[in-house]
């Protein structure tokens, strides 16, 4: 997971909200070393005018109050049913998992030892997020 914090904060850096965010919350979904990694982004990047908070949440009941959630893998929590808990609300879901790409944003791939991603645009959309132009030119549209 060294790379997924630096591609999770420009997520969110090149992501628009319906409206102006000073504090962006990370919510993180089940057990991962990605939870730390994330704790060491918001200390080293969040600035004035941008502060980056993290959570961690052991069960899908527990998710509230987050801008961003990251579901691991290994979670093993049925995504639908994270997905209902947070619909209606201008979430941006991340994903490591090629089988659940329909209900996130963005989604992790690993394709030739390279990691990259996935932009589900109409996802992002239905979350009423403007995903910049440049995000969407580096990652594989699905």
């Amino acid at each position: 997971y060294a790379h997924h914090p630096i591609y999770i904060y420009n997520f969110c850096r090149f992501t628009q909200w319906p409206d102006v965010k000073t504090e962006i919350t990370i919510g993180v979904l089940g057990n991962t070393p990605l939870y730390q990694g994330l704790q060491r982004m918001a200390a080293t990047k969040s600035t004035y005018n941008l502060k980056f908070i993290i959570k961690k949440f052991n069960t899908p009941a527990e998710i509230a109050g987050c801008d961003v959630l990251f579901v691991p893998y290994a979670s093993n929590f049925d995504i639908k049913q994270v997905y209902q808990k947070i619909a209606g609300r201008n979430v941006m879901i991340i994903t490591e998992d090629e089988k659940v790409k329909d209900v996130t944003c963005f989604n992790f791939v690993v394709m030739e030892g390279k990691l990259m991603y996935q932009v589900n645009k109409q996802q992002c959309e239905k979350s009423k997020l403007k995903v910049s132009q440049k995000l969407l030119s580096l990652g594989i549209l699905i």
